[in-house]
């Protein structure tokens, strides 16, 4: 694989002697030990010459070789030296200032053009030519639209016929004929007085008639069949959650709208690798979340306000739904604690149509 070099600033690139030793470092170094050879070669007592010329030796090495937080000792320098001679105390004076509704306007000289007298005249053919030059058919463009509206209104005005309206007749009501109503008369039939008189002390017996039910064979379930139960939504109260011994419980979110919580099984043992999966008021899932080995479970990212529900999945676990709102305010720790443990034996494994038993 080829290798490319780094790339560098070009606007402040800097000439390299040795190694990575700049121009710049070369001729600061090189001014301090010259600097510490014409010391040398003077006639100052030795106490004092010594110190001076390991000072600017040593000065000469710092301005070239030893940076401060990421800057070279000689920008500090001229910092140092700026911020004592720069001002450091601003007096404000104020000016008056003339308002302008107490100044008189000034009439601005109008810019009058000196045109010749024909100028006007030339002026005006020129700029009624001027649409007409090169513009072929664009040149009666307007005379078409006005045809084109023009036809447009005898078209309409054509076909809109006027509406008369129709008289309808009314029907003739025909002569209804009197009908006189026949009276009948009802025929009175002899009535046997000894069979009216047996009847008054008779009451007749209603007889009702009971069919057998017929009992429907009850229909034998098969053992094999899945087990749903059915399980109710908890919601998370205000009492204190109580967490599983064998773990530190978890630390309350720092962030409002996240969720922290444990997962336990009934004798209250954490659950560790638990599937959490999160969902909203419209069933849809927003986080899935997977108890650590401590059977912890933390969101990073904060939800948004609303009501949410937790499911919890665990081979041969059953939980409860969690459902729980949030408000943009902290929230506790969730303790969601299994319901049941599922345990499936098999009566014959040797035997692959005998069924099995679940116990609960």
């Amino acid at each position: 694989m080829e290798q490319h070099p780094i790339p560098q600033q070009i606007s402040s690139y800097q000439f390299r002697l040795v190694g990575d030793m700049t121009l710049k470092q070369f001729f600061q170094v090189a001014g301090g030990a010259l600097i510490s050879l014409l010391i040398y070669s003077t006639n100052i007592y030795p106490i004092v010459k010594w110190p001076l010329m390991i000072f600017f030796a040593a000065l000469g090495a710092a301005l070239a070789f030893l940076p401060f937080e990421e800057r070279p000792l000689s920008k500090w320098i001229l910092a140092f030296f700026k911020s004592i001679y720069s001002p450091t105390a601003y007096f404000w004076k104020k000016e008056g200032e003339t308002l302008n509704f107490f100044q008189e306007e000034t009439v601005m000289p109008k810019d009058e053009s000196i045109i010749a007298p024909h100028g006007e005249v030339v002026l005006e053919s020129y700029l009624r030519e001027l649409p007409t030059q090169g513009m072929g058919f664009l040149a009666n463009l307007e005379g078409y639209e006005k045809n084109f509206l023009n036809k447009v209104k005898d078209i309409f005005a054509s076909s809109v016929t006027p509406i008369r309206p129709t008289v309808v007749e009314e029907p003739k009501k025909e002569d209804v004929s009197k009908v006189t109503p026949k009276i009948i008369k009802p025929v009175e039939t002899p009535v046997n007085k000894s069979f009216t008189i047996a009847s008054k002390g008779f009451r007749p017996k209603i007889v009702i008639e009971e069919k057998p039910v017929q009992e429907e064979p009850v229909k034998e379930t098969d053992i094999t069949t899945k087990i749903n139960p059915i399980l109710s939504e908890t919601g998370i109260g205000s009492q204190q959650a109580q967490f599983s011994l064998d773990a530190a419980p978890p630390n309350p979110p720092s962030i409002p709208n996240t969720v922290v919580g444990q997962v336990m099984d009934p004798q209250g043992k954490i659950v560790e690798g638990a599937i959490l999966e999160i969902k909203d008021a419209a069933g849809r899932p927003v986080r899935a979340l997977r108890s650590n080995k401590v059977g912890h479970f933390m969101i990073v990212t904060a939800l948004q306000n609303g009501s949410y529900e937790i499911i919890t999945e665990k081979d041969g676990l059953i939980f409860d739904s969690v459902t729980f709102e949030t408000t943009g305010e902290i929230i506790p720790p969730i303790a969601i604690k299994a319901k049941a443990i599922v345990n499936v034996q098999s009566v014959l494994p040797n035997n692959p149509n005998q069924p099995s038993t679940v116990q609960f």
